[in-house]
């Protein structure tokens, strides 16, 4: 159920002009996925989407946020059921849309597919056919939605491995658990750089998948209120470069 606050901000974002709501704080939520979010469910240390989320509400009068990090799927469920009012940008999909409006697109990110190179020394030639790579074991994150065919042709052949964090995965690569892990490019790099495994863990170069990544607001929680600020805030940082500026920082 809505609070009273809650309910009169949404009141008043319907008769007020855009960038002048009631002072409202808005609670968006993502799991541990550096360098996007840093830190633990228990600390939040920053990240590029957290540093995004702060700069598109500075651009909305009467707008702050904080963000909690928590396991992915219940940072899903929180958002279905209204718990929180977002989620720092995620792909979407037709079961997303079902509990959250999305706002224009603030970045892509590309999905590639890590090896051990120790295990593979020559690479792994791949042209983007998802059988040829099929007798392979995979891991991916819990919840985690890369693509779709990828998904079905692996499970058809074996059961995908999936853990909550990145860096397990990426353990269980160096342990031969897996011999391939799906997961952001971005994120596969800097965690391999982090923990020292740069010159233990490989990337296949061709890309899984391309997609745009945009914020989730919760229809439940009543933030779908704010879609046209957010979409105003995302446009002026894009035309002024400033979200190029906070993804540049983002590991090739």
């Amino acid at each position: 159920m809505l609070s009273q606050g809650r309910i009169l901000a949404i009141f008043i974002g319907a008769i007020i002009p855009l960038h002048s709501w009631a002072q409202t704080n808005l609670t968006f939520c993502y799991d541990p996925y550096p360098p996007y979010t840093l830190g633990s469910e228990e600390s939040l240390q920053g990240g590029l989407k957290v540093d995004l989320l702060q700069a598109v509400t500075e651009h909305i009068d009467g707008i702050t946020a904080n963000v909690i990090l928590m396991p992915w799927k219940r940072c899903q469920s929180q958002a279905k059921a209204g718990e929180v009012d977002g989620i720092l940008p995620l792909f979407r999909n037709e079961e997303r849309e079902e509990y959250l409006v999305f706002t224009d697109v603030t970045h892509q990110e590309g999905s590639a597919f890590f090896y051990n190179s120790t295990k593979f020394p020559d690479g792994i030639n791949w042209n983007g056919d998802f059988d040829e790579l099929s007798h392979l074991r995979l891991g991916m994150l819990n919840g985690s939605f890369i693509d779709a065919d990828m998904e079905t042709v692996f499970s058809e052949a074996r059961e995908i491995t999936r853990v909550r964090d990145v860096k397990t995965l990426m353990q269980l690569l160096l342990k031969s658990r897996v011999d391939l892990v799906a997961t952001e490019r971005s994120v596969g790099i800097y965690t391999a750089q982090q923990n020292g495994w740069q010159d233990k863990i490989a990337t296949i170069e061709l890309s899984i998948s391309e997609r745009d990544s945009q914020f989730g607001l919760s229809i439940a929680s009543g933030a779908k209120h704010y879609l046209n600020a957010f979409n105003q805030a995302i446009k002026e940082l894009s035309d002024a470069g400033e979200i190029d500026r906070i993804f540049s920082r983002i590991p090739k």
